[in-house]
């Protein structure tokens, strides 16, 4: 399916390479300080919740997010495949994707972790992303941020929205974050370092325990560490991430000694790993050259072709080449039918070729297969509205949104499906879902004001004046929050 792309907005992020230990590697690693124990008489969980709702409704209003469903599915699945192996887990996490090159992710209030596409065009397989989002993950369940803004509350007392956004700022860009925190709170550089330092040590410990007993690979985080290290050691001019957060080998080295201290895996390669990392490189980053797309697809390595071959079907697709992008995905789609990375471009395929029974007759075996799957779905629903069948897609969507009631990219198809269907109550009262999603509360009521003069049933005007009075209430907490 086609993305949906927002503004760049550079907030809430907390860089990958934050910091360094200083703990020799000898150092009996059980006596690293357990500080994610504390923080709650400084915030509650629910106000951290409420914060991180807050955040990320910004974060989608202005953030380059990829709405992407073979993206998005295979980014929770692996989130939440190392989210069950972890402890202190006080709510749903939630992953996104921001479209940008940079090699980073971060993690904020709620559970929520974003990773750039920049960051799996870097790692070499499944076991080095898995240890960056753990090292993430690690971050949320210690309430890392919580305890910085304690701790800086008790340097310089100050409101909470001055503290949240003078540590979101620093986490966004370090060296402009960092001078204007230094200023405000009155802090020597050298002491908030080494504050930092110790939440990345605690931060790589458990992340890469988490990693381990997820079943990946604990030498992922080392290796991935190291690797990045060794680029860009002797870069003239490094990227701005590194010269802020270096990676020095003593941090290096202590994971690459917890990882020795670990039961060794012998992973098996994550050809989903691999599709996503060339659908990134295809239609994102596009990191590689045709010629260089069109070597691996010749490769012996079986990964290394279905790399080649799943990405050059993407970039004839995207330039509207449909008839070659399916003569690119057909060996893939005979090896494995049912992929739902295949699925999706061969739904494009035949929707951009006007085949609008075939797309349908393919989704909807898929789907009674695996019912609400976000990426049959959201296929199918899309493709049910290129081929005029509106109530099908309103109805895939509707039940959908039951479960996914926060999933933009279903709520952005509905209003285009209720448009089509000339609904115009039901048009004005879904945009205005999608609009409260991405913080804009006032311009929400707004639509739900029209949706209200669109129609006479009385139902349906009660549950609209009472969804009116929601959001007024939500932008008043939203308003007060800090």
């Amino acid at each position: 399916m086609p993305s949906f792309r927002h503004t760049l907005i550079t907030i809430c992020s907390v860089a990958l390479l934050t910091g360094v230990s200083s703990v020799s590697v000898a150092q009996d690693h059980s006596r690293l300080p357990q500080m994610g124990t504390t923080g709650a008489g400084f915030m509650s969980v629910e106000r951290e919740r409420l914060i991180g709702d807050y955040y990320m409704r910004q974060v989608r209003a202005q953030a380059p997010i990829i709405a992407d469903p073979a993206l998005d599915s295979y980014l929770a699945e692996l989130g939440n495949s190392l989210v069950r192996h972890a402890d202190s887990v006080r709510y749903p996490f939630n992953f996104f994707w921001i479209n940008n090159p940079e090699i980073n992710a971060f993690a904020f209030f709620g559970g929520y972790v974003g990773v750039h596409t920049g960051l799996i065009q870097e790692a070499r397989n499944e076991s080095e992303l898995a240890a960056v989002l753990g090292h993430e993950i690690a971050h949320v369940t210690q309430r890392h941020i919580v305890r910085r803004m304690q701790e800086q509350q008790r340097s310089m007392p100050m409101t909470i929205a001055g503290l949240v956004g003078s540590i979101l700022l620093g986490m966004a860009n370090a060296e402009a974050g960092a001078a204007g925190l230094y200023a405000t709170m009155g802090m020597s550089q050298q002491s908030q370092i080494n504050y930092t330092r110790l939440y990345e040590q605690e931060a790589d410990r458990i992340g890469m325990g988490v990693l381990a007993n997820a079943g990946y690979d604990p030498a992922g985080a080392p290796n991935f560490f190291g690797r990045l290290a060794e680029k860009y050691r002797y870069v003239s001019k490094p990227p701005e991430m590194l010269m802020t957060h270096p990676l020095p080998e003593s941090r290096i080295a202590d994971t690459r000694a917890r990882a020795e201290s670990m039961q060794r895996r012998n992973v098996a390669p994550s050809l989903d790993f691999h599709l996503a990392k060339a659908r990134v490189d295809a239609r994102y980053t596009r990191s590689s050259t045709e010629s260089e797309l069109q070597a691996l697809s010749n490769s012996t390595d079986p990964f290394a072709r279905q790399y080649g071959l799943y990405a050059l079907a993407i970039r004839a697709l995207d330039d509207g080449n449909a008839e070659r992008a399916a003569e690119h995905l057909a060996p893939l789609l005979a090896q494995a039918p049912r992929n739902r990375f295949y699925l999706d471009v061969q739904t494009d395929i035949l929707l951009q070729q006007q085949r609008y029974d075939e797309a349908l007759n393919l989704l909807r075996d898929a789907y009674q297969r695996s019912p609400n799957e976000p990426v049959v779905t959201l296929n199918f629903a899309n493709a049910a509205i290129e081929a005029g069948e509106i109530s099908l897609a309103i109805d895939l969507l509707r039940h959908f949104l039951l479960e996914n009631n926060h999933h933009i990219l279903a709520l952005d198809l509905l209003t285009n499906a209720y448009e089509r269907s000339a609904n115009r109550a039901a048009m004005y009262e879904t945009r205005a879902e999608a609009l409260a999603l991405r913080g804009n509360f006032k311009l929400a009521i707004d639509q739900l004001h029209t949706a209200h003069n669109h129609t006479n049933n009385d139902v349906t005007l009660k549950r609209l004046n009472a969804r009116i009075d929601q959001l007024r209430a939500q932008l008043e907490q939203a308003q007060n929050l800090m």
